[in-house]
This record gives structure tokens, C-alpha cells and sequence, in this order.
């Protein structure tokens, strides 16, 4: 009796494969058609590329141009007496500036002033004096021998 049961189970089992198979299968599923990433053209585009490159030479011309400008203007600033040379103390008794011109604070009895880049005219304290020089109230004065 037990067997029955088993067997029931059996051929349903059976029968629903053979069913299975001859089922026809649906078509596959297609994918929804997509929008192309690249739209078609539907007109063509006519592009003047030699118009293009006359004005991209056009434009290196000018900048060019510019360039060459500037580089006068900053070679006037930078020349002997130009608006943008600066002095700088480069070493405790020698003033130079970026034009290339210099100065000896030492025979004056000053050291160079740090923040101008200038030979100092005045003294606060005998620091500020050259060797062989100290202070004398508000200036330097040569060392008595």
C-alpha cells in the first residue's frame, strides 16, 4: 500500500517532464529597442576646417604679438633705472640691485639695510656701522687708532 503512493507521485512527476517538453517555448525576450548613444545625423555638416586653421594662425599671430610686447616692457622695467629693479644687501656692506649695479656701504662707515636692499645713512646702535666704525650719536664715525 505504501507503494502506491510513491508510485502516484512517480508518474506525475513523468508525466508533467513530457508535458514540459513538448510546450512550446515562447520566443525570447528581446530588449526594449534603445535610443542609439550617438544621434544619426540627418543632414550633413559641412565644416570649414581650412577657415578654422586661418584663424587659429590668425590668433598665434596676435598672441605673438603680445608676447613680444610684453617681453619689451618687462626689459624696460628691469634695465638700469627701471621701475622694477630692486636693491637687496648682498652681503653686510655691498647694496646691489637686479640690474646688476652696486654700491660699498663700507667706505661711508654704514652696513646695508636689510628691508630697502640700500646703504644705510643713519645708525641706532653701532651694529648698524661697518667694521673699523662705531657710533656716535646717530651716525658712524671711524674708530679712534
Amino acid at each position: 500500500m505504501r507503494t502506491l503512493p510513491i508510485l502516484a507521485t512517480a508518474c506525475c512527476l513523468l508525466a508533467g517532464v513530457a508535458f514540459a517538453q513538448n510546450t512550446p517555448m515562447p520566443p525570447p525576450a528581446t530588449a526594449p529597442a534603445s535610443r542609439p548613444l550617438i544621434a544619426p545625423m540627418t543632414h550633413a555638416m559641412d565644416i570649414d576646417f581650412q577657415g578654422q586653421y586661418r584663424k587659429e594662425l590668425e590668433k598665434n599671430r596676435q598672441l605673438r604679438g603680445e608676447n613680444d610686447s610684453l617681453r619689451q616692457q618687462l626689459a624696460e622695467y628691469t634695465r638700469r633705472g627701471g621701475s622694477l629693479v630692486h636693491a637687496y644687501c648682498e652681503t653686510e656692506t655691498m647694496s646691489r640691485n637686479t640690474a646688476g649695479a652696486s654700491n660699498d656701504c663700507a667706505p661711508t662707515g654704514y652696513r646695508c639695510e636689510p628691508v630697502s636692499g640700500l646703504c644705510r645713512t643713519s645708525a641706532n646702535d653701532s651694529a648698524q656701522c661697518a667694521d673699523g666704525f662705531l657710533l656716535e650719536v646717530d651716525h658712524c664715525v671711524p674708530r679712534p687708532r
